[in-house]
């Protein structure tokens, strides 16, 4: 199945800031998806979680651990919500997250190519 670019940006972002605010309580700043092939990149701007903003100040290997297990749960929902609400083929979904600049990207790894060209 092939779908329009601008129809998948549109959706793959509208599921990422779901998940976010599933996560998070709150959406994101901004984010841009960009897709090439079977590979799908978010660039998101973050609010960061002020407990953890917190905690970076007097122990960032702590808060460096909750970002981490965070992460992976954010990875696993979106995963999940890639595929069963888009019905996308997902490999798997890497991303990581710089609290200093609360920038976060995203990369989905997809089976097939699914944009019409």
């Amino acid at each position: 199945m092939k779908i329009p670019a601008a129809d998948l940006k549109q959706e793959i972002a509208r599921v990422n800031n779901n998940v976010n605010l599933s996560l998070f309580g709150t959406g994101l700043r901004k984010q841009r998806v960009t897709i090439v092939e079977n590979k799908i990149i978010i660039t998101a701007d973050h609010k960061r979680v002020p407990a953890l903003a917190a905690l970076d100040q007097s122990d960032r290997m702590s808060s460096r651990l909750a970002d981490v297990a965070i992460l992976d749960e954010y990875k696993r929902r979106l995963k999940e919500e890639v595929i069963d609400q888009m019905g996308l083929p997902v490999v798997c979904v890497l991303k990581d997250y710089a609290p200093d600049y609360e920038l976060a990207v995203t990369f989905i790894l997809l089976k097939d190519a699914v944009i019409k060209t």
